[in-house]
């Protein structure tokens, strides 16, 4: 690594907050040596990081993100709507994701066994003596074996290409994998978001049954078969 990598990563000044409209964002602040403009970026993983010039005064930044408030708080709470934690639990009456679209959850206890059903704009569900998450989880993973998997059969076929098994995941922190053997891992979360951006993902997926490693032959493969797959990947890292 050169000398001019090293330096050219921006030094993280350390975690700041603002008011912006009555709500406090907190953000990363950043300064670079090779960037004459401030840059905003939300990202799921980060937040809010504002990269600012080395020689920057800082006396100016509130007022630029008091003038960007709208921008902010506009990605922001897109990317919170959009991320979904199962883990950190459910509520009867809580907004809850299925295939892009957003369904008010009915929680009922009681039962033989945890049912959910699909109604209109309504999820219900029955614990059956479980926990809403542990019913809802399950559920969620039936669905995506389904969906993906009519959607990986489709495109397999589009592409001209072949897998081995295909597998429904608790992933952390991927949405898909492909191993060398040509088995496929998906995220059951898949279930959550909208069906053109799943789509990306079994593509992209099973552009690795051709180019294991993301170099540009992979990438032309990508795009021939999803063209708007840089809008896509985009919109999926607001799930993350």
């Amino acid at each position: 690594m050169s000398p001019r990598n090293v330096y050219s990563r921006p030094e993280v000044i350390g975690k700041k907050s603002i008011v912006l409209e009555g709500k406090e964002i907190h953000y990363t602040l950043r300064k670079s040596r090779f960037s004459d403009l401030i840059r905003l970026v939300i990202r799921s993983a980060t937040g809010l990081v504002v990269t600012v010039p080395h020689q920057y005064n800082m006396n100016g930044l509130d007022d630029i993100l008091l003038q960007r408030s709208a921008w902010i708080l506009k990605h922001q709470n897109k990317m919170n709507a959009n991320r979904f934690v199962l883990e950190d639990g459910l509520h009867d009456g809580q907004q809850v994701p299925y295939l892009g679209k957003l369904y008010t959850l009915r929680i009922k206890e009681g039962g033989e066994r945890g049912h959910v059903s699909l109604a209109e704009n309504t999820i219900h569900l029955l614990t059956g003596g479980k926990t809403p998450v542990e019913v809802m989880e399950k559920w969620y993973r039936h669905r995506a074996a389904g969906i993906v998997k009519t959607c990986l059969e489709k495109n397999a076929s589009k592409m001209g290409l072949s897998f081995g098994r295909l597998c429904i995941r608790a992933q952390k922190t991927r949405w898909g994998s492909c191993t060398s053997m040509g088995d496929l891992n998906f995220n059951w979360k898949l279930a959550t978001i909208p069906p053109e951006v799943m789509d990306y993902v079994v593509i992209h997926e099973l552009s690795h049954r051709v180019e294991m490693n993301h170099t540009d032959r992979f990438w032309v493969i990508v795009e021939k078969y999803c063209p708007n797959w840089k809008a896509l990947r985009k919109q999926l890292k607001t799930y993350e």
